[in-house]
């Protein structure tokens, strides 16, 4: 496949003043100016102008974000490069082989995505609707300045993909979890394990957590509550975690509540009293800006990092025999999903469990959640106690605490 690359940029200074658009009779950008736009060049690094324009177009007016910019990017210069490949493309000139591109190409396209490239049915999905949203929504809608640039639609009837397959969900269990968290020596390492699985936070949002999100979810926690059938004073095994999502439209972050259990909050503290904690907490203003999890340097957890902790402790796991494949960040949040669903005091019906974890993974759509109602047999047995009895999500973190927590000593570095 030829190479093609993009640039993103949304507001961000660039520095312009060797570009060859400030040569001759140029276009003179300054230098220190922000701009918010796409740039997209093929393999010979010349500019894009057709798809340049619409990721620019939709960038600008807050219709995608930079995650969505780069992904259209990407779709978008794999179906350019498969039209160049194909005689009838062989002469056109830089992108204008989408103003002319029929439904059966495309057709022929997704067909091959399916049969030589072997993606899964979401995959070309997500193509499919780039192209959509590329040809159908932009070249042949009239725009602002512009009319449009083609007369027919090979998207007139909608997506030509086929269905997406609904397949089961694979999550880590609680006793891969375990697993997991066992080969690492370091507590704050398992500690963020347990976090992700009890939380269901995403990858991504886990650098998002502050110091000042865990005491608010301690201060909930910490309240007397009193139920309806005694005045004794009872603690919530539950707390609400205020989690800053990084999926939302028009580029607006979304707020969304999740549940976590008293026994993770425990454990959370413990490791914020710990000198290594408080080495690293120094040099934030407040509980506000400061991360409630660090990395080895003392920095915040990127998603990337957090990858490469799980592929370490996964691997480990897999040479030892303990697991056969590797744990993702996403499967965690999967195994919180049907911890949520099957704990028993988290609602009187499965529905209402099913509308706690809706909200708690924030999803917009109820149908996004219904994917977790076909469990296997085999969680129902990592989730029931000795007499067969299903216990409850607070009581499996207190167990895994048990199991897993090790002490942070003032000489620890990691």
């Amino acid at each position: 496949m030829e190479e093609f690359c993009s640039f993103v940029s949304n507001k961000e200074p660039i520095d312009l003043s060797k570009s060859l658009l400030n040569e001759d009779d140029g276009i003179w950008l300054s230098k220190s100016d922000s701009y918010t736009g796409v740039a997209a060049f093929d393999e010979e690094l010349r500019v894009l102008p057709l798809i340049s324009e619409f990721l620019s177009h939709n960038l600008r007016n807050n219709k995608i974000s930079l995650h969505t910019a780069k992904t259209y990017a990407k779709n978008l210069t794999y179906f350019l490069a498969y039209l160049k490949k194909r005689p009838e493309f062989k002469g056109t000139l830089l992108d204008e082989a989408f103003l002319t591109v029929s439904k059966h190409v495309i057709e022929e396209y997704l067909a091959d995505l399916k049969t030589i490239h072997n993606l899964t049915s979401a995959t070309i999905r997500n193509r499919d609707a780039t192209l959509q949203a590329f040809i159908h929504k932009f070249l042949y809608q009239n725009q602002e300045l512009r009319d449009a640039y083609i007369e027919k639609s090979p998207y007139a009837d909608g997506l030509i993909s086929g269905p997406v397959k609904q397949r089961l969900v694979i999550s880590c269990s609680i006793d891969e979890l375990t697993t997991l968290m066992m080969q690492s020596n370091s507590e704050r390492e398992r500690l963020i394990l347990q976090f992700i699985f009890d939380s269901g936070i995403r990858r991504s949002e886990l650098q998002n957590v502050t110091r000042q999100d865990i005491i608010n979810a301690w201060e909930f926690n910490s309240q007397k509550l009193i139920s309806r059938n005694s005045d004794t004073p009872t603690i919530s095994p539950y707390a609400p975690l205020s989690i800053e999502g990084v999926k939302g439209r028009h580029n607006n972050k979304k707020q969304r509540m999740t549940l976590v259990s008293r026994a993770t909050l425990d454990r959370i503290n413990r490791y914020h009293s710990s000198p290594l904690y408080k080495k690293y907490a120094r040099k934030y203003p407040s509980p506000y800006e400061t991360p409630a999890f660090f990395n080895a340097q003392g920095g915040s957890i990127t998603p990337k990092c957090l990858s490469k902790l799980l592929d370490r402790v996964s691997e480990r796991a897999i040479k030892r025999e303990l697991i056969s494949k590797h744990i993702s960040p996403h499967k965690l949040r999967h195994g919180f999903a049907y911890d949520l669903l099957q704990s028993p005091d988290i609602g009187k019906t499965y529905v209402d469990r099913l509308a706690v974890v809706q909200k708690s993974l924030g999803h917009a759509y109820l149908s996004s959640t219904e994917v977790y109602t076909k469990i296997p047999l085999e969680l129902y047995k990592t989730i029931t106690d000795s007499d067969g009895e299903l216990i409850t999500k607070a009581e499996r973190m207190e167990r895994l605490v048990e199991r897993t927590q090790l002490k942070i000593s003032i000489k620890d570095k990691k």
